[in-house]
């Protein structure tokens, strides 16, 4: 009886002293306010003041630091995931694991956040004379959904492109490009372990958007592709970090005819940098590799080469980011616009300036993102 007592103290102690040595480490070692593993800010320490306690605001964030902040917190993830594995789940932390793939679990669509956008979308459009053309393009959780776990629910992707495609005006021109991305399902269309659809996803759209517009798109066999990188392991992986996730291959694609002369990037702080390439290779050896697809999300970017071609202005997520090198070969300017980092359109574009307008978005992002009703104003 003392032994077993003996033995329940010394384990209370243990784990009393383990729970404190993490707690101190967590106090006590350098913080980074970036995570490359996750790809985003994490939460900054939080202020204590008189306001902040009484309205519980303070517990709140400083419960939310120390978890991102969290000694080993990698590890505890890593850990977490195999457990929940072993114990049979096909889901964790919102992640599915179904034919050694990752997806992503989806959330219903609010229809009238979508109708808000359409709206926008068709006010934008008014002036335009045909210009506008509209891409929505599905995750690989509703492509893949025949892959996905019984009880998950369907991402509901094609009834939302098909509800959006039939609200918009008649003289915006949609580019539907669900059917061809499933016919290729068995391709590499899509990566593993990333939300982003893979270069030869984007090459699939991009030939589609060529033709509705009256452009021959570069034939395939006229195209070298690089296998750059095979290690890529992307934003799924980052919320699981599971030894079952098999590494992306990041490929870039290059071809005979027009070349880009000039790549001028403006980030959100206003400032001005530019490039003679649309790959920035030196993501390649960085975590999140789709970065080396003109870089980090920022407002604008300006691509020009020596097309001889009109301009096109893209309206876009990320998805657009390996989208667009593809259109250069067609057009001597093809810029790049993301609402979630301005306050308006106007402030960085005139869109009478342009021959072609874009608006290109993935399904989840389209169906989430409010900033599109910024198109309203123009």
């Amino acid at each position: 009886m003392k032994l077993k007592k003996l033995i329940s103290a010394v384990n209370i102690a243990l784990f009393f002293a383990f729970t404190v040595i993490l707690a101190l480490a967590t106090l006590i070692l350098p913080k980074s306010g970036f995570s490359e593993l996750e790809n985003r800010y994490l939460a900054e320490s939080p202020k204590l003041s008189a306001r902040s306690w009484f309205s519980k605001e303070y517990p709140t964030d400083l419960g939310e630091y120390l978890q991102e902040h969290f000694a080993l917190r990698t590890n505890w993830i890593s850990l977490r995931t195999s457990l929940e594995r072993l114990l049979g789940h096909d889901e964790v932390n919102g992640i599915y694991f179904a034919d050694g793939r990752f997806f992503e679990a989806s959330e219903p669509i609010d229809y009238s956040r979508i109708d808000r956008s359409v709206s926008a979308i068709n006010s934008f459009a008014e002036g335009l004379g045909g210009r506008l053309s509209v891409m929505i393009v599905p995750t690989s959780s509703q492509i893949y959904i025949d892959r996905l776990p019984d009880y998950s629910p369907d991402p509901g992707q094609r009834r939302m492109i098909n509800y959006v495609y039939s609200a918009l005006s008649e003289d915006i021109r949609t580019v539907d490009v669900y059917d061809r991305l499933y016919r290729a399902r068995e391709d590499y269309i899509y990566y593993r372990t990333d939300h982003h659809w893979t270069t030869a996803g984007a090459y699939i759209a991009y030939c589609e958007f060529a033709r509705a517009i009256g452009y021959d798109p570069v034939a395939l066999d006229r195209i070298d592709i690089e296998h750059a990188r095979h290690d890529f392991l992307g934003s799924y992986y980052s919320k699981v970090i599971s030894d079952e996730a098999e590494p992306d291959t990041v490929d870039i694609y290059s071809s005979d005819g027009a070349e880009v002369t000039s790549v001028k990037i403006t980030a959100p702080d206003g400032s001005v940098s530019e490039r003679d390439s649309v790959y920035f290779r030196e993501y390649l050896d960085k975590k999140d590799k789709y970065l080396t697809f003109l870089g980090e999300n920022v407002p604008l970017v300006e691509i020009e080469s020596d097309a001889g071609g009109g301009s096109l202005l893209i309206i876009k997520d990320s998805y657009a980011n390996c989208f667009a090198p593809f259109l250069t070969k067609h057009f001597s300017k093809v810029t790049l616009v993301d609402l979630r980092y301005m306050m308006s359109l106007s402030d960085y574009v005139d869109v009478s300036e342009y021959d072609r307008i874009l608006i290109l978005y993935n399904a989840s992002t389209f169906a989430e993102d409010a900033n599109i009703a910024k198109l309203s104003a123009k």
